[in-house]
């Protein structure tokens, strides 16, 4: 027996969308566009959501669909994925080997670019304290190494780093915390274990720094 006067809405995610369930009736959202994501909203039938929930490919035939009223048919299928990925490059990080067949070298290095300078923000400082006496930066890497986006990602990893070093060198810290610390410290978390290229990168900033007062603190997942 159902209670009444409570509208309990469900919410199930997906990869980069989400289905939203209350008294049976379903909608779907996502975030779409470039640099100025929107999020959109389309209401769903209980068999589009099983299809959208069943894989990827799935999910973004039931996107377009919502969109374009049409489904895709065999021959524009390939166009429809590029533009579907042009759209939200951010998707191409979950398994960019399956992906990267669809575009140019040169587009889909410009795409990659796109997702993880989206993720990692190059040009942002992700928190920054004070922890015993010294000043501590903290730099959050959520993204993986696959081998298709390692270069990319070690790129935009050095440019962020670059920016905190400036940050700490041109001493932007000091109206709002002062200039007395023993060290400053740049405490790097990884998602996932960085290859070998990223932590021989690692260890060459962290030579590069070691006659400064500044230092790495590189911490890895478990």
């Amino acid at each position: 027996m159902k209670g009444g006067g409570c509208n309990k809405m469900n919410q199930i995610k997906g990869n980069g969308f989400i289905i939203t369930e209350g008294n049976g009736n379903y909608t779907m959202s996502w975030m779409t566009g470039g640099f100025q994501d929107i999020e959109v909203t389309y209401p769903v039938s209980k068999e589009l959501v099983d299809k959208a929930l069943r894989s990827e490919q799935d999910a973004y035939e039931v996107e377009l669909f919502l969109q374009t009223g049409e489904w895709v048919t065999k021959e524009s299928k390939e166009v429809a994925r590029q533009n579907y990925f042009r759209s939200s490059p951010v998707r191409m990080l979950v398994n960019p080997s399956s992906i990267k067949q669809l575009f140019s070298i040169q587009e889909f290095e410009e795409l990659i670019q796109k997702a993880i300078s989206s993720e990692l923000k190059p040009n942002e400082l992700d928190a920054i304290g004070i922890v015993e006496n010294y000043l501590e930066l903290l730099l959050v890497d959520p993204l993986d190494w696959q081998e298709e986006i390692e270069a990319v990602h070690l790129k935009i990893l050095q440019e962020k780093i670059n920016n905190y070093i400036y940050f700490l060198e041109s001493k932007q810290y000091v109206e709002r915390y002062g200039d007395n610390f023993d060290k400053k410290v740049i405490h790097i978390t990884f998602q996932y274990s960085p290859s070998d290229n990223g932590l021989a990168f690692l260890a060459a900033v962290q030579k590069v720094l070691q006659p400064t007062d500044m230092s790495l603190k590189v911490e890895l997942p478990e």
